[in-house]
């Protein structure tokens, strides 16, 4: 198949992350498949594999978009956010559609699109009156490009962290969404000056967060880093404090790392970690995550980087893109009928 995914932004976001890894995935069993998406802001292009195709456009974003779609000809459409797949309704004699729930089915936007991908369980239940094929294929962790030797211990450098010095860290946008000003007012609550807390990520609420956390030298913003598995080697504990979070990568990249985990108790989160309440913590409550933080890092008594395990069956890649890509037979045969061969 000639597979088209469609991005709606080209900032740097866990749906844009998933869409390169999946058109990854399905170049290697040899299919035809280019990622196409504004060409503005771009940061996104960073995280690209080297084996799949990028189109960018410009332009009036409708216009740009569909053009472009159309001069490519694909044999299916896959869309990773709203925005983009909104627009598709107004696509002339357009190939089939599959929208993948990076958030939640958005009726408005979404109900003339071919096909629903689920990503977790709990956004089943939105997507009941939708009359299309639907499947929930889980995120899957994946492919990370390799952790150079000394890469970790040159994170805990920067970050002003010897190896015996507790390290929490957070990669991720700066966006509210994220709740980073939680992890920081917790953070704040703790009593161990020989702790660090390293904010790896860039967004619209950085400035914000570097004055929640002013006059606490133990905490240090770090920027974006086109190599987050560094900081998930480097970390002895990763705090995903998200006010909403449908399956994140970031978890999966971690637990794959073996990195100890504190994330809210919401949406994905629950799914992901439905065997492990010692990781889940109540969104938003400073107070417990500063308890939970506290006991996670009294763990710490020598000089090396704290690990954990998990059970990382449920979350096999190749299972989980092959998936997908069978889900698109499904959908052509549901739109086409006997073209779809």
């Amino acid at each position: 198949m000639k597979i088209l995914h469609v991005c709606s932004t080209s900032a740097v976001s866990g749906a844009n992350r998933y869409a390169f890894d999946l058109a990854a995935g399905q170049v290697a069993l040899g299919h035809d498949v280019t990622v196409v998406m504004p060409e503005a802001p771009g940061t996104s292009l960073d995280l690209k594999p080297p084996e799949v195709n990028a189109v960018t456009y410009g332009g009036i974003y409708a216009l740009g978009l569909i053009t472009t779609l159309m001069r490519l000809k694909g044999d299916i459409l896959h869309c990773h956010g709203g925005k983009a797949v909104k627009w598709l309704r107004l696509m002339p004699n357009r190939p089939p559609v599959v929208v993948s729930l990076h958030i939640r089915f958005k009726k408005s936007a979404m109900d003339h699109v071919d096909g629903v991908h689920a990503l977790a369980d709990w956004q089943m239940d939105g997507v009941k009156a939708f009359k299309g094929p639907v499947r929930k294929v889980n995120n899957w962790t994946p492919k990370l490009r390799d952790t150079a030797p000394g890469a970790a211990e040159a994170c805990r450098v920067a970050a002003g962290a010897a190896l015996e010095t507790p390290l929490a860290v957070f990669v991720g946008r700066l966006d509210p969404v994220k709740g980073v000003d939680t992890l920081i007012r917790a953070f704040r609550q703790i009593e161990r000056p020989d702790a660090r807390l390293a904010i790896v990520g860039d967004g619209s609420e950085r400035e914000a967060l570097k004055a929640l956390a002013a006059g606490d030298a133990r905490i240090v913003f770090m920027g974006y880093s086109t190599a987050p598995a560094d900081w998930y080697r480097a970390a002895d504990l990763l705090v995903i404090p998200s006010r909403r979070e449908p399956f994140a990568l970031v978890a999966l990249e971690a637990m794959a790392a073996g990195t100890p985990i504190l994330a809210s108790d919401v949406d994905g989160f629950r799914e992901i970690f439905n065997t492990r309440p010692d990781v889940r913590f109540p969104e938003g409550d400073a107070a417990a995550l500063a308890q939970a933080m506290l006991a996670k890092l009294a763990a710490k008594t020598g000089g090396g980087i704290l690990r954990d395990m998990y059970d990382m069956t449920r979350f096999d890649r190749a299972s989980g893109v092959a998936a997908v890509t069978d889900f698109y037979t499904e959908v052509r045969a549901a739109k086409l009928g006997p073209r779809a061969g």
